[in-house]
């Protein structure tokens, strides 16, 4: 059962990073490469009424973009306001279902002949293209590396072309992952009319519990050409059997107002047969206000189905800017 959650979490965050659907140069990136650059302001926000929804739904997703990296939801058409339906969701069925055609422990461990070995698998995608993975692992270390190349590899109307880099290590004696990590450069990324192009690494930690994932990474929105960086944003993510809480930290760039620190003061619930959150509490923190203290913006879940915002836009400590019930659904 472990095996299977950590192999849902590898691609889990692979299309977490290659939203909706992806292509793009080899891997290696690093959140600052060649292809894209954030040229935005990198000065601490001060979040007022005007830029709180932006900064908290930005960060709940990885940026005002059509398609999102964050860890649940996505704005769609690059406009800011009511966060969409939960593409976190959507992206691990579609990553489950690949996973059922490749078995990635098998791949990198379980076959090796000798101390070190390369083997190579081809999966496709159920609407059409494939993916070709190649990885090299040693047998009495447990170390692998290799790549995974995306060829229009469409799963559940989610399309993916590119390259990413793979590194990580197995337990030799339990064929579970301890470490993973991929890169990548230059991946775009397309579902319906949402498209983008990322640049930077994912990796995961398998000995705490629950697992950890962090990520850094330049997001661009391909419509407006804006780029969005997310920089040490790290998901924890604790499985049950109806439901999964999710924990963010880290910060997040917005190019028009500056960074933000990110936290979850209340774990995002989400259940398996629902598309949205049903509970938990997002939290920005900005520059100082004026009466001394952080200006911060706070999403806090209400039901499955509805959302709000509030900012304290003087750093007093008290939310004195509400943007009323918001519908998950409204986009």
């Amino acid at each position: 059962m472990k095996n299977l959650r950590m192999k849902h979490l590898v691609l889990a965050i692979l299309l977490a990073v290659s939203l909706p659907a992806c292509g793009g140069g080899g891997g290696g990136g690093d959140g600052s490469t060649a292809g894209i650059s954030y040229t935005g302001l990198t000065t601490q926000a001060t979040i007022d009424e005007n830029n709180a929804e932006d900064l908290v739904t930005g960060a709940y997703q990885g940026g005002q973009v059509g398609a999102a990296i964050g860890s649940l939801g996505a704005i769609q058409a690059g406009e800011s306001g009511p966060v969409g339906y939960s593409r976190m969701l959507k992206v691990s069925q579609v990553l489950e279902g690949s996973l059922r055609q490749v078995d990635l422990m098998s791949i990198s461990a379980g076959t090796f002949v000798g101390a070190v070995d390369t083997e190579s698998d081809t999966i496709y995608g159920d609407c059409g293209g494939s993916a070709s993975i190649t990885i090299s692992g040693d047998d009495q270390t447990g170390d692998f590396s290799g790549s995974i190349n995306f060829n229009n590899y469409c799963e559940d109307g989610v399309t993916i072309s590119g390259d990413m880099d793979i590194s990580g290590q197995l337990d030799v004696n339990t064929e579970e992952l301890i470490e993973f990590d991929f890169s990548f450069d230059n991946v775009t990324c397309t579902m319906d009319n949402d498209s983008m192009t990322l640049n930077g690494n994912i990796s995961f930690d398998n000995i705490v519990s629950p697992p950890t994932i962090t990520m850094t990474m330049l997001l661009q929105d391909n419509n407006t050409e804006k780029v969005y960086k997310v920089k040490d944003y790290t998901m924890t993510l604790t499985e049950e059997a109806s439901y999964e809480d999710v924990e963010v930290s880290g910060t997040y760039f917005d190019p028009d107002y500056g960074y933000v620190s990110i936290s979850t003061t209340t774990p995002l619930r989400i259940y398996y047969y629902d598309d949205y959150p049903s509970g938990g509490v997002i939290v920005v923190t900005g520059e100082t206000g004026i009466a001394g203290g952080s200006t911060m913006a706070r999403l806090t879940v209400l039901t499955s189905t509805t959302y709000q915002i509030e900012a304290d836009t003087n750093g007093d400590g008290t939310y004195d800017w509400n943007s009323g019930d918001l519908n998950w659904s409204d986009i």
